[in-house]
């Protein structure tokens, strides 16, 4: 989520993900469709694939929380 609330407006696509996490790409694509199922972000198709971005309605949605609440819990 990091990555997302970084640049709000901006779009992503699994590669870009990869490149700035270092985590496997199955593991992006993944979690990028767990959290576009959940609401948290918007996808659009392009030509190679598909681009995600925070949705505007993403912090009303009690997942968006948890996330949170994991992330600053791991910087302890």
């Amino acid at each position: 989520m990091a990555v997302f609330t970084a640049v709000p407006d901006g779009w992503f696509d699994s590669s870009e993900i990869e490149r700035k996490t270092g985590l496997p790409g199955s593991t992006i694509r993944h979690f990028l469709f767990t959290l576009f199922r959940l609401g948290l972000l918007n996808r659009v198709e392009t030509h190679g694939g598909y681009r995600y971005r925070l949705s505007a309605e993403a912090k009303k949605q009690p997942y968006y929380e948890r996330l949170q609440d994991a992330a600053a819990a791991m910087k302890q």
